[in-house]
């Protein structure tokens, strides 16, 4: 019974962290992608990234004392102005981010707002 309640506990926890069906489509394209920008936050615990990458990828992720991913929120972008929109796999990097970004090269810096 323990090892029921155990690995069931494993299969809800790795589902509600999983992306949606449409990255397992995607994620070749994704990950065959250079990087064009990234941008860091750096925090107490967790550093937060931001990186850019072609055809139109984007993904925020954020690492505890520069280990390994301890969350990732992959998506697609597409630009409005000086505007990008930010489509997310998985609609909690909304709540996190936004759907909007708002990007300042000169002086490197990313706004994220809805």
């Amino acid at each position: 019974m323990k090892s029921f309640i155990r690995s069931s506990f494993f299969v809800i926890l790795f589902c509600s962290c999983a992306t949606s069906s449409n990255f397992k489509k995607d994620r070749q394209a994704f990950e065959a992608s250079k990087v064009m920008m990234h941008f860091k936050s750096v925090a107490d615990m967790n550093d937060s990234y931001f990186v850019i990458k072609e055809n139109n990828f984007f993904e925020f992720y954020r690492q505890l004392f520069d280990s390994l991913k301890n969350s990732s929120y992959p998506g697609k972008y597409t630009k409005k102005d000086d505007t990008i929109l930010l489509h997310f796999y998985n609609k909690k990097g909304i709540n996190l981010l936004g759907t909007k970004a708002l990007i300042d090269k000169e002086k490197k810096q990313i706004r994220f707002f809805n």
